[in-house]
């Protein structure tokens, strides 16, 4: 190793070792499996990053299912939030599901949060949350702006319990939340607030976010 080089890994090192909070309070991600019929059809990828009062969280997700190896579903969305205090500033989102393409922006306005989208435009009032799940306040809201394709959904939610999310490393314990109306599914956060599930139905059969990594806490770092 290089003077430079050895000088590099030193500063780090003593920057890791003197702030060890920094790193931890900035940033968090989670990376989930789509599973559908025993198959690994796609992921979903969060990465959260706040600097001061802004937090900006980013999501990518893709699906591929194929019927003798032919693509007989894709969907491709990759979405870009912007958040203060809780509040839903900027939204960005763009879907691609096999040639159709969807979209979802939107900024906050004095009137409320004024959306265009391939489905919905126009103002939504009050202060909504988005089809991103990543932290469990979203269930105190009655509207989530869907992400890809900007239609406000009306929804209503419930504490079922206890019960077990799963994970690459095995189950989790969880508590499962119901979401029903305008968007039906499971969503399972664990004690301190993680999103580490959610189950939904597609084309009759079960499909299920397995828990593939994640770093940090995604609820703790919006909500502060």
């Amino acid at each position: 190793m290089n003077r430079r080089k050895l000088l590099i890994g030193t500063c780090a090192s003593v920057f890791a070792g003197g702030y060890p909070s920094i790193s931890l309070a900035e940033q968090a991600s989670t990376y989930f499996s789509l599973i559908w019929r025993g198959l690994d059809v796609g992921f979903s990828r969060i990465n959260l990053s706040k600097s001061g009062k802004t937090l900006v969280a980013k999501v990518d997700v893709e699906l591929s299912v194929k019927v003798l190896n032919f693509d007989a579903f894709s969907y491709k969305l990759k979405n870009k939030e912007t958040w203060e205090s809780g509040t839903l500033i900027k939204l960005n989102s763009e879907t691609l599901i096999g040639k159709k393409k969807e979209f979802a922006k939107g900024k906050r306005t004095s009137k409320g949060f004024l959306v265009e989208g391939s489905k919905f435009s126009g103002l939504v009032k009050g202060n909504p949350a988005t089809t991103s799940y990543f932290s469990p306040d979203f269930l105190k809201r009655n509207i989530w702006i869907s992400t890809q394709d900007g239609d406000p959904l009306s929804v209503s939610t419930s504490k079922v319990g206890a019960d077990m999310a799963k994970s690459v490393n095995g189950d989790l314990p969880a508590t499962l939340w119901k979401v029903t109306g305008d968007i039906e599914l499971d969503l399972l956060y664990s004690e301190e607030g993680k999103w580490i599930g959610s189950r939904f139905y597609a084309a009759g059969s079960q499909a299920e976010f397995i828990l593939n990594s994640s770093s940090g806490n995604m609820h703790s770092l919006w909500k502060a």
